[in-house]
């Protein structure tokens, strides 16, 4: 399991999502299809992976949203 910090190409928060199984790293270009209020679907301009704590990766990603 990860969690996935979620930034707007402005650096404005937009959140976090947890992610397990093969789409837990994102990569860019990777498509985010999850009910947000802000989006129907976004993708994944860059990220960052953070420092682990509890033993969970932690990731800062960079969407840009396609389906308001």
């Amino acid at each position: 399991m990860t969690q996935w910090y979620l930034y707007s190409e402005g650096g404005e928060p937009l959140g976090h999502a947890y992610r397990s199984g093969e789409g837990a790293v994102p990569s860019v270009g990777a498509r985010l299809d999850d009910n947000c209020a802000r989006w129907k679907s976004a993708s994944v301009v860059e990220f960052s992976e953070l420092r682990a704590t509890c033993s969970m990766r932690r990731f800062r990603v960079v969407v840009r949203a396609m389906e308001s």
